[in-house]
């Protein structure tokens, strides 16, 4: 009886070690397969995620330049906010030159100068002595105080269509020639919201970029809309739930929070915000396989009087790390193939 069972466990690790066995040769015909046929990087899905923070977003056209540069393609591209403006825009015309222009005239325009985050601006090149004095400039000229207790936005709705308009055609997402998504919030039940397809273009990306307190809620099939930044700053979120197989985060926060005091309530706001979003970004950092952080120092997010500087950091940094973006690429069909090993296992 005993070399009876002693017989049977022999069997058993037999027919188990044929299992494991089988796996493993599945496992490496699938990596020989991926191999063969994806030796492009254009036929993986890698995802390039722009991040929000505002004039700082500058720093994605550097980004994109030195991705270009090196030959590092991208077959996706998902905006969160600013990251959103900037991405439209080159998914719309893969020309990163086309891309520094277009968002140069931005800012230079009228319309842009004019607005709340135009006047802010302008106090940078002033060199105001404070940030009291810079307040008093921008809620002076643009009667932003009255604005903040009586409407849901500094800015109202015409004028962010009349800034941002030009810039985003009244067209479906998915006439872009790069495939693009952007992610907003719903405002009422506090969910992500990713816009793609057939989702109209200019309303999803003025929706994304839609900062609490100086956007107005941007209201689509009568659902109010706030900047995606609010739950997913860098993107990080939306490309998972798009089953992206490569992500590329561009993180354009500043490189560490502010050391400067607060003075007031709306800096207490504003830097208690900066320590959610740093938790949040910090908790997603893990589900993306590069982050690229190119902003150096801290830098006010209404500084776009920097945006050539920003641009500049943003190729910087990111030529610093292609070789280990190049890299992960050449590993990632085996680091999936032996994730999917390590699920047949369990």
């Amino acid at each position: 009886m005993e070399a009876c069972c002693h017989f049977l466990l022999i069997l058993e690790k037999e027919h188990e070690d044929a299992i494991q066995v089988q796996l493993m040769l599945t496992v490496k015909s699938a990596i020989r397969k991926e191999f063969n046929t994806h030796r492009n990087f254009n036929r993986r899905r890698i995802t390039l995620a722009l991040g929000g923070g505002a004039a700082r977003g500058f720093a994605h056209i550097g980004a994109i330049r030195a991705l270009n540069e090196h030959h590092v393609p991208f077959d996706m591209i998902v905006g969160v906010s600013m990251g959103a403006i900037v991405g439209s825009c080159y998914a719309l015309v893969p020309d990163v030159d086309f891309t520094r222009e277009r968002m140069s005239d931005l800012v230079y325009s009228d319309a842009f100068n004019e607005s709340l985050i135009g006047t802010w601006s302008k106090t940078f090149g002033q060199k105001a002595k404070n940030i009291l004095k810079r307040m008093n400039s921008v809620l002076t000229r643009t009667n932003a105080m009255g604005k903040m207790f009586f409407a849901k936005g500094i800015l109202e709705n015409h004028g962010v269509t009349e800034v941002l308009g030009p810039y985003l055609p009244d067209i479906r997402i998915s006439n872009t020639r790069i495939p693009f998504a952007c992610a907003a919030v719903e405002l009422k039940r506090g969910l992500l919201k990713i816009f793609y397809g057939n989702d109209n273009l200019r309303e999803a990306v003025i929706a994304s970029a839609s900062m609490p307190l100086v956007f107005p809620p941007r209201v689509i099939e009568g659902v109010e809309y706030v900047d995606g930044g609010v739950l997913d700053k860098i993107g990080i979120d939306s490309c998972n739930q798009l089953s992206s197989k490569f992500i590329i985060a561009i993180d354009v926060s500043d490189e560490k929070l502010p050391d400067n005091p607060a003075v007031n309530a709306l800096d207490v706001m504003l830097k208690t915000e900066e320590i959610a979003s740093l938790y949040r970004r910090e908790r997603q950092f893990n589900r993306a396989d590069v982050i690229i952080q190119p902003i150096s120092g801290t830098h006010h997010w209404a500084d776009y009087s920097a945006w050539k500087e920003f641009i500049d950091m943003g190729y910087e940094k990111t030529r610093s790390q292609i070789k280990e973006i190049k890299s992960k690429l050449r590993w990632m069909p085996i680091r999936r193939h032996f994730a999917m090993f390590r699920r047949l296992r369990s």
